[in-house]
């Protein structure tokens, strides 16, 4: 095994322990830590096998380093779109949530109004039944 895969599976071990570390602290909530440890499960278990892909693709014109390097930034982007997805999700849950939150207080202040209202019609027409 190649100096370069043992590196990329030491930064993947070091991934594994820094997630699961983020995790029990709870900076990184476990849906995504669950995601990052099959990043670093895949980072681990997958050089071995990158590392032999790319051993092979020299027949088709590409370096190995290149076709590791163009895998990685597949991979990265696959990432990004994941991430970007979660994102949107919880945009359209916030957005969601302030305009109910929106509604209530609209609710809330016709509610007010019309206490106010009562109130000033029992008032009056307690001072009108006293005199």
């Amino acid at each position: 095994m190649s100096g370069q895969a043992l590196i990329v599976m030491a930064g993947a071990a070091a991934l594994m322990v820094s997630t699961v570390i983020l995790v029990r602290r709870r900076m990184l909530s476990i849906r995504y830590g669950l995601g990052w440890l099959m990043v670093s499960v895949l980072g681990f278990l997958g050089t071995p096998l990158l590392s032999i892909a790319a051993s092979q693709v020299h027949r088709l014109g590409f370096t190995r380093t290149g076709f590791s390097l163009g895998v990685l930034i597949a991979f990265l982007g696959l990432i990004c779109l994941q991430l970007s997805i979660s994102l949107s999700g919880l945009h359209r849950a916030i957005q969601d949530l302030t305009e109910h939150a929106a509604l209530v207080e609209q609710r809330l202040r016709e509610l007010e109004r019309e206490h106010l209202r009562d109130v000033a019609e029992t008032s009056l027409s307690e001072t009108s039944w006293r005199q």
